[in-house]
């Protein structure tokens, strides 16, 4: 099943209002779209798996895996430091001197997993992953946030809630076999059997345990699972890559014999494979809390007294326990996936960089083939304006009437902003700032490209002629279609008028030095 997130109905665009007096340009020549899509050159629907989601992201770059691998490498290792600098400081406080000794050995079969304080440090250390994992993918994509947890950009808990239970009784019924098996043709030792003495505390460890397995079991698939197997996603497509490159890794970080090893990594690989077949972290959740809570509520009511690394060790036997109830596990996962009512994948729009960049290119070409146009039926063409009286450029208006821009206003008129003023007369204050001497010439102004920081302006922005306010101006005069149209690459869709035609005076700076708002970089 492929969740539909498009195409997208069009959206109605708001009714043009042009401004009395405005001349009305021809509309730009914008590079065609898609018939069959819509979509720009070089942008494409797609039904991404689970390990590609992130390049439904227009903001993905190929190296983007790096920066927030990097970044959450470094916030992990942060928080690791402070979470440990706070556990000593509080063992010292309670007086726990024998936690240090044996958290020290780093060998779990030496703590008695039956003490809170160690249930708490060992798991917690991890658990503190996942709020760093998140805000990592909050603060440098890829957006939206929800999809490190599945194609529907979120958790989806009736199947989260549906394959813990069938997590849960996977293992009662397969592992409860095995203990049963083991007590009628195992004959175990005495000293296998050997209970150990609990923690007074040991019920303050099994509500811990519940509280703190399941957050740590979810982190360690965040990080693992998601984050990892999407960053390889985008640069590999066969998913095989994002389900056994992280594997290893995963084995490494757990303090375990080599079949205890082995049984981490067959998990590994299981869950992998779990949450590119189902589309989202849920079923490899599951299937880690269950596990690791058997485990732990197991080593708290019935602790056992190891005398030896063998003791320790899961054996062949358990290595085996552990590969058919995960084996079984994902193959009823399987079945449930066959009804179709889970969504597997993601359609979405993925556009490439070089592709959104020839398509603004195209953009920016027709935008200054339109300026060029546009610019002789501008105030500052050889005629006026239409609608305001007037000759052609040089030649006086009637008497009592404003010049418009670029032409000389009548004598004992004042000149507008930014024009000499006519022989005997001074400029007004503002304009330029200085006094314009009878024997200057009139300053240049030469059309400019208009940049891409500049190309849309909102309606406030825009005066009752057409003209922009530019902040701060710096000699630029520009002008804007009084229609509103969709900014490329936007989405929801932001509408704003194109600006047509920018000029500067000969000795104002270059448009690329002028800072101004546009509502595409609001947006």
């Amino acid at each position: 099943m492929t969740l539909p997130t498009g195409p997208f109905p069009p959206a109605t665009a708001p009714t043009a209002q042009p401004w009395s007096g405005v001349p009305q340009p021809a509309p730009a020549q914008m590079p065609r779209l898609d018939p069959h899509t819509g979509l720009p050159t070089g942008a494409q629907y797609r039904d991404l798996a689970y390990h590609r989601l992130a390049l439904s992201d227009p903001k993905h770059r190929r190296w983007s895996p790096l920066a927030e691998g990097g970044a959450l490498f470094i916030g992990i290792i942060l928080i690791s430091i402070g979470f440990f600098v706070l556990t000593v400081i509080a063992m010292l406080i309670a007086g726990g001197e024998d936690l240090f000794t044996q958290i020290g050995t780093g060998d779990m079969s030496q703590m008695d997993m039956t003490n809170p304080w160690i249930l708490l440090f060992m798991f917690g250390s991890v658990a503190i992953w996942l709020p760093v994992s998140l805000l990592v993918r909050l603060l440098l994509r890829p957006r939206p946030v929800g999809l490190i947890w599945s194609v529907t950009g979120r958790i989806r808990w009736k199947w989260l809630w549906l394959t813990m239970a069938v997590a849960t009784g996977v293992f009662v019924v397969l592992y409860g076999l095995t203990m049963v098996a083991q007590m009628a043709w195992g004959a175990p030792d005495a000293a296998a059997t050997t209970m150990a003495e609990r923690h007074p505390l040991w019920w303050l460890t099994l509500l811990l345990a519940f509280l703190v397995v399941p957050i740590q079991c979810t982190a360690e698939e965040l990080v693992f699972r998601g984050y990892l197997a999407q960053s390889i996603g985008r640069w590999l497509k066969n998913p095989a890559w994002a389900i056994l490159l992280p594997a290893p890794l995963f084995m490494l970080g757990h303090m375990y014999d080599v079949w205890g090893q082995l049984s981490v990594l067959w998990m590994a690989i299981v869950t992998g494979f779990l949450t590119w077949r189902s589309g989202g972290l849920e079923a490899a959740i599951s299937l880690h809390v269950v596990n690791n809570m058997v485990v732990t509520v197991t080593t708290v009511l019935w602790p056992v007294q190891v005398t030896d690394a063998e003791d320790a060790s899961v054996g062949l036997l358990g290595f085996g326990t552990i590969f058919v109830i995960e084996l079984v596990y994902a193959g009823i996962v399987l079945l449930l996936l066959k009804r179709g009512k889970i969504a597997v994948t993601r359609r979405a729009v993925v556009w490439p960089k070089k592709d959104q960049d020839a398509w603004y290119d195209q953009v920016r070409a027709a935008y200054a083939a339109q300026a060029a146009q546009y610019a002789h039926q501008v105030p500052f063409a050889n005629t006026a304006p239409h609608g305001v009286p007037g000759g052609n450029l040089g030649q006086p208006q009637p008497y009592g009437q404003m010049a418009p821009v670029g032409q000389p206003a009548p004598y004992g008129q004042p000149a507008p902003y930014g024009q000499s003023a006519p022989y005997g007369q001074d400029a007004p204050a503002g304009q330029f700032g200085q006094p314009q001497p009878y024997d200057q010439p009139l300053p240049q102004l030469v059309p400019v490209t208009i940049p891409a920081t500049m190309a849309y302006a909102r309606s406030e922005q825009i005066n009752s002629d057409g003209s922009l306010r530019l902040v701060p101006s710096d000699g630029l005069i520009a002008y804007a279609a009084p229609e509103q149209e969709v900014i490329p690459g936007t989405d929801p869709p932001v509408y704003a008028h194109p600006v047509v035609w920018m000029a500067r005076a000969d000795s104002a700076p270059a448009p690329e030095a002028t800072e101004a708002r546009t509502p595409e970089s609001d947006a």
